[in-house]
């Protein structure tokens, strides 16, 4: 008769490649099309905000895009019905700071002047900012008061 031992650490490789073939997967649930997108410009008084990330969020889920070097945006497959808009300045700088150096090479380089908006816009929930979205292309100008 056969007699085979496992090595004390058998255990914790299939338990580990379990875990990374589960991982392997889709993650989540795949939100439907909704075949609606969300574009215009953002501005901050007078002057044109060219570095933010703009968030529209409905009911059940949210969608996002960046403000340009021209301060237009532009959000694809945004939830139908009210959104509330959000414009994060400081996720902006993030995304730009992270560019520059990718670019540059770790070298970093001085980055453009960036507007700032009032902390308030940063969040959906206490921007006041909102729009109604239908399928197909929307256009809604972002004005944040000075």
């Amino acid at each position: 008769m056969l007699s085979r031992t496992l090595h004390p650490a058998t255990p914790l490789v299939v338990a580990a490649c379990s875990l990374l073939l589960a991982s392997c997967g889709e993650r989540g649930a795949r939100l439907p099309e909704t075949g609606a997108t969300l574009e215009g410009t953002v501005t901050y008084g007078n002057e044109k905000v060219l570095v933010a990330l703009v968030i529209a969020q409905g009911e059940k889920s949210s969608a996002t895009g960046d403000v340009g070097e021209d301060g237009r945006y532009k959000i694809v497959n945004v939830p139908l019905g009210t959104v509330k808009i959000a414009v994060n300045t400081d996720a902006g700088k993030g995304k730009l700071m992270s560019k520059a150096m990718a670019q540059s090479r770790g070298q970093a380089k001085s980055l453009p002047k960036v507007l700032d908006v009032p902390t308030k816009y940063f969040d959906p929930e206490t921007s006041g900012l909102k729009t109604t979205i239908k399928k197909g292309s929307n256009t809604y100008d972002v004005a944040i008061p000075r």
